[in-house]
Formats: C-alpha cells, sequence, structure tokens
C-alpha cells in the first residue's frame, strides 16, 4: 500500500525581512501557511477505479493530514468541520492548500488551483465529549463485520471498503464503520488510534450506498460531492465498535442531503458524533455534459 501523497512540502508565509519565508513549529499557527498537493493517479485509494479528476476524498484527507502535522490536538478534543466543494477540481495545474491564522478559534482552510477556489472549510477544535456525556473506552476488537458490496459505493478494491453491509429495521438503517489496514491512506498515524478521514470516508460510502438502495438512483449515475459537515471525537480507539444511523427521510431523484449520527458500542450504543452530506446525481451524460463545460470554461 502506497503512503499518501497529499503531504507535501508547506511552504509558510510570514512578514520577516525581505518576505523571507521561516519554517513554523508544530502547535505554533498564528501565521498562515501554504501546502502545494501532489496528485498521484497509482494511489490505490484516491484512484481506486479511473477518474477523470481530483476526488473529493483527495481534498479531505490533505486537510486531515496537514492539519495533524500542524496543529496539536489536545487528546478527547472534539472537530467540528465544514467542506464546500465548489469546483471539481482538474488532475492539472496543482493545488494549493491554504491555511488563514485562526479567529476566535475558528481555524480556515481553501483549497486552490490556479486563480480558482475549488474547496473551503472551516473546523474548531473543542474540549471535552459532546453533552457532557463520558468519553467512548477501548473494548476487546468486536468480529469483522460484513463489509457492503463495493460497487455500491463505488469502490473496486476490496481494502477500500469502509462500510459493513447495512441493515434496516423500521426505516432505521445502520451500518457498521470498518477500520482500515494498517498502512493504509485512511490509517491514523497513532497506534491504536482511528483516523476521523477513515470516518469520513465511510459516510460518504453510506450516503453512495442509500442513495442507490433508499433513493432509487441508478448504479451508472455519478456523485458530486457539494458539501460535508461533521461532529466528531477526534481521538478515537481502534477497537472501538462504531456504526452509523440513518433515519428514512425523503430523497429526490437527482440530491441528497444525508444525515447520520455516530454510534459507539454494541447494541443501541452511545451517540458520540455526526455526519451530513450534501450530494448531486448525475446521470452519464449528463456528467459528459457537465465536464465539457468544464473543459470549454477553462
Amino acid at each position: 500500500m502506497t503512503t499518501p501523497t497529499t503531504r507535501a512540502q508547506t511552504r509558510v508565509q510570514r512578514t520577516g525581512p525581505a518576505g523571507a519565508p521561516h519554517p513554523a513549529a508544530r502547535g505554533h499557527d498564528a501565521d498562515p501557511w501554504l501546502t502545494d498537493l501532489t496528485v498521484d493517479q497509482s494511489d490505490p485509494f484516491f484512484y481506486d477505479h479511473p477518474l477523470d479528476h481530483v476526488p473529493g476524498m483527495l481534498l479531505v484527507c490533505a486537510m486531515a493530514d496537514a492539519v495533524s502535522d500542524r496543529v496539536d490536538v489536545p487528546a478527547g478534543s472534539r472537530v467540528k468541520w465544514v467542506v464546500n466543494f465548489r469546483v471539481m477540481p482538474e488532475l492539472s495545474p496543482g493545488l494549493v492548500l491554504y491555511a488563514a491564522p485562526p479567529e476566535n478559534g475558528r481555524h480556515t482552510l481553501r483549497v486552490t488551483q490556479g486563480p480558482t477556489v475549488v474547496s473551503d472549510s472551516w473546523f474548531t477544535l473543542t474540549a471535552g465529549p459532546e453533552d457532557g456525556r463520558p468519553g467512548p473506552e477501548a473494548s476487546p476488537a468486536a468480529p469483522a463485520a460484513e463489509p457492503a458490496r463495493a460497487f455500491l459505493v463505488h469502490r473496486t478494491r476490496p481494502e477500500n471498503v469502509m462500510l459493513g453491509e447495512p441493515v434496516c429495521d423500521d426505516d432505521v438503517f445502520t451500518a457498521p464503520v470498518l477500520l482500515p489496514e494498517a498502512g493504509h491512506t485512511l490509517a491514523s498515524r497513532r497506534p491504536g488510534r482511528r483516523s476521523v478521514k477513515s470516518v469520513v470516508e465511510a459516510g460518504r460510502q453510506f450516503a453512495t450506498w442509500l442513495s442507490h438502495r433508499a433513493g432509487g438512483w441508478p448504479e451508472e449515475v455519478q456523485m458530486l460531492w457539494l458539501r460535508l459537515t461533521a461532529d466528531l471525537p477526534a481521538d478515537l480507539p481502534a477497537t472501538l465498535p462504531l456504526a452509523l444511523r440513518w433515519r428514512r427521510t425523503r430523497m429526490s431523484d437527482d440530491k441528497a442531503r444525508l444525515t447520520f449520527e455516530l454510534i459507539a458500542g454494541d447494541g443501541p450504543g452511545t451517540r458520540i458524533g455526526s455526519l451530513v452530506y450534501v450530494s448531486k446525481g448525475l446521470t452519464p451524460e449528463a456528467y459528459r455534459a457537465f465536464r465539457a463545460a468544464a473543459g470549454a470554461a477553462a
């Protein structure tokens, strides 16, 4: 498994003599900084199957990795994170991730391609578990759940399926969150922990599965990711069983807004977070027209 290629050299922009850049220490984020993002089309996760663009999860992972490289996240923190996908990024020219100095605890991120903002984001870190509930504790490793069928979550490699097979009970859909293999792009850098980005990908896959199974979208529909909203513990034990829960709501023929509860523990479990995904479905013909229009405007 190759290592992520979204973490390239960071260029820290500070005001100094002759405008020279200076290295910044981890945890000192009072200055803006830039990171060049490398797009490796041989990456087995981001390019699990052929794509004519840069996938949204590459942007999400680049943001998460860059922040974890530079910002100290205290134990027990929660992250509230919003990502807007403004423009589908092309394979070239290169992408740049910009981070502004935090204001009142809010960190702002922006990904640009040339003069175009393709994605903007903000996040906050807060102390303590949600609603004052006790934080989740590690438990013996749970038996591995049966993974969802790869084609329904738009994956081809089995190791890239992060969602267990969903079950439905009285219009409530529940799906286990799977743990990525060691060395996987989505694996935590800390032994024995689970990364936020793996939970985000499990939710993205659940949103895709539900769009097909609950929304009736044809299997050949292309998903255009518009927005992600997350409220999650920033540091979860790898052995803690996790699941995503969705209560059936009406879905349109071409747009989905799906809200998930993140559940910890066996059985009914305890709600410890939430994820919201907004996406648009395009038929193959509509997708070709969309891409042609993007090429004409470039």
